[in-house]
């Protein structure tokens, strides 16, 4: 009998006595490293909330995060002794109008985009960029054998990582009964439909002051 799931060894060994099949053992950590990858695409929570702090803005742009996934929030501070006053902006796409052309050129900032890897902001100004996202789950790893979410609902990895081998093997039965399993525990856990209600929770407030500030902009 392995032991209870608390990290990635422990993970390892209950899906291998979970599989009993001596052949597909080395295949483990690759079941694992595609569960985490579901993770990342279909799960929002806000355990997965991460801010970056306070960021300088360097002829209007700064770094995005290298585990970002989604925005939640974006906050952006004028500079010191400014009379522009801190403001939630809007993301926009690179090539659209309101980034192009329907802003303030000399006002604060309004929007926001994702460009060649950073993050810009528009007018481009400075002052500090403050981002919340949804950061994607560290992955367990030998050197790194826990994460939050191992912790919070170990019989989750578990659950998605056996219907991960469950697809190797061409089961659709036994991965559908797992894939079952892994949602069942996830709306137990985190609450039903959390993923988008907690996004959009979060994102309603700035996005209605980005647009007033928008339309005053242009009116």
């Amino acid at each position: 009998m392995a032991d209870p799931i608390k990290d990635y060894p422990t993970l390892l060994a209950a899906t291998e006595e979970y599989l009993a099949r001596d052949d597909l053992q080395s295949y483990v950590p690759i079941f694992v490293q595609h569960a985490e990858g579901r993770f990342n695409t279909d799960l929002k929570v806000v355990d997965m909330h991460k801010s970056t702090g306070p960021k300088d803005l360097a002829e209007g742009r700064t770094d995005l995060p290298a585990d970002f996934i989604d925005w939640v929030v974006v906050e952006w501070t004028p500079p010191a002794n400014s009379p522009q006053r801190p403001l939630m902006l809007r993301y926009v796409e690179a090539d659209s109008p309101e980034f192009r052309t329907r802003h303030r050129p000399n006002g604060p900032a309004q929007f926001y985009t994702v460009l060649a890897g950073k993050v810009r902001v528009m007018p481009s100004v400075s002052g500090k960029l403050e981002m919340t996202y949804y950061a994607r789950i560290p992955p367990l790893t030998v050197a790194q054998p826990t994460n939050w979410l191992i912790t919070k609902a170990p019989e989750v990895y578990l659950y998605a990582t056996l219907m991960e081998a469950a697809l190797f093997q061409k089961d659709e039965e036994k991965s559908a009964q797992w894939l079952g399993l892994v949602k069942e525990r996830l709306g137990a856990i985190f609450g039903q439909a959390d993923t988008q209600k907690t996004a959009a929770r979060t994102a309603r407030p700035a996005v209605a002051s980005a647009e007033m500030t928008a339309a005053q902009a242009i009116s």
